[in-house]
């Protein structure tokens, strides 16, 4: 018996049973306000394409390196995501009774990668042909087909190589050991042990504290510390606090939105449980703000060191990782069980402040403040009501 569509449908239940939970005002808010937003923003991208248009169709370098660059990375990041969501449906638990192979779970999260991934590839076709034809790019159809090709390519390969490497969740759990090997004590013990203990480790699906290394999470910290020095040696010699101070900032805000994992708030055995949501979430977030911080200690002492009358360089930049990890961590909150999601939410709503600050200066700040109270408030509801 064939379960290819099994993912597939898994992902339509969770969807389709997520909008009826959903009051009918709230998605009306969702649906009006966002298309109201979505609507004015493509409209501010028209105009700023049509602005610099003569300058867009002469950029050589531009259609041939860096827009093939930009969509192979963009199809990479999505055909990772999309295949780490397809495979955590494959091998969810409740699926052990199900005499699946390990090559049938694979083919189950393929196939459900393929399906997501071929309205995602048009969108991007759609995307890029209207943006060629409003710059009055020639041969714009043939662009977009382009476009959508080298998505494709980087997806398929990102995704590929994901669905290949995925062990066999399902009996690798059960044949790992119980007790403690060695009498190691638990990695985070020191951190992830007050009330309620070991909360970050449930968040990110660690046994009692115990971190498992893997090339990705060696790589990032390698990847991660090179840009660090690199900032720092930048300030240094140029006697500039800015390098290092900025990249301390972007850095932070990285490392918490890799680390931030707020899914537990949907459990009912916390929601249950007589601990406040105020709490939970700010248990939740303690350990990702502690890794923050760490990272930011190094580019922000650097760019002291490097020009000390710019001491207010660094301490804004600090308090300005406090506040977006803040307002990540009440985006993380609301779409607690989608971290891509909140990610992506999150990066969009400060391009978009940003962008609009430009133009009528820091007043928009209150929306962007007004936004995240209104997710904290949702957020707060669910946990108390579900």
């Amino acid at each position: 018996m064939r379960h290819d569509r099994l993912v597939l449908t898994l992902l339509w239940r969770e969807f389709s049973a997520g909008l009826r939970s959903m009051r009918r005002r709230d998605l009306a808010w969702i649906v009006a306000g966002g298309g109201a937003l979505l609507a004015y923003a493509i409209a501010d991208i028209v105009v700023a394409l049509h602005a610099a248009a003569a300058t867009l169709r002469q950029a050589q370098v531009l259609w041939m390196a860096g827009l093939p660059a930009v969509l192979l990375c963009l199809g990479g990041f999505a055909g990772s995501a999309v295949a780490r969501l397809c495979l955590s449906r494959a091998f969810a638990p409740f699926l052990k009774a199900f005499p699946l192979s390990l090559f049938e779970r694979r083919r189950m999260a393929a196939v459900a990668a393929s399906a997501l991934g071929v309205p995602i590839a048009f969108i991007v076709a759609v995307a890029a042909g209207l943006g060629c034809f409003v710059i009055a790019k020639p041969l714009a159809s043939v662009w977009g087909v382009g476009a959508a090709m080298l998505f494709g390519t980087g997806f398929g390969a990102a995704a590929g190589l994901r669905l290949r490497s995925a062990r066999d969740l399902i009996h690798s759990g059960n044949t790992e050991p119980a007790g403690d090997r060695g009498g190691r004590k638990p990695s985070l013990g020191a951190f992830d042990r007050s009330t309620p203990a070991w909360l970050s480790s449930w968040a990110w699906d660690l046994p009692a504290g115990r971190v498992r290394l893997s090339w990705r999470l060696m790589g990032a910290a390698m990847l991660l510390g090179l840009v660090a020095v690199v900032a720092a040696s930048i300030s240094f010699v140029r006697h500039d606090a800015v390098p290092a101070a900025m990249a301390g900032l972007a850095g932070g805000v990285l490392v918490f939105m890799l680390s931030a994992r707020f899914h537990p708030l949907g459990s009912p055995v916390l929601r249950t449980a007589p601990l406040g949501f105020v709490r939970a979430w700010l248990r939740l977030a303690r350990l990702p703000l502690q890794l923050s911080l760490a990272f930011f200690l190094l580019p922000a002492g650097a760019a002291l060191a490097a020009e000390p009358s710019a001491w207010a360089m660094p301490i804004a930049s600090g308090f300005w990782l406090l506040a977006l990890n803040g307002a990540y961590a009440v985006f993380a909150a609301y779409f607690m069980s989608a971290p891509f999601v909140a990610a992506l939410s999150f990066l969009s709503a400060i391009a978009y402040t940003s962008y609009e600050s430009l133009e009528y200066g820091r007043t928009v700040l209150i929306g962007f403040a007004a936004l995240v109270l209104f997710l904290w408030h949702r957020a707060q509801r669910r946990y108390r009501h579900g």
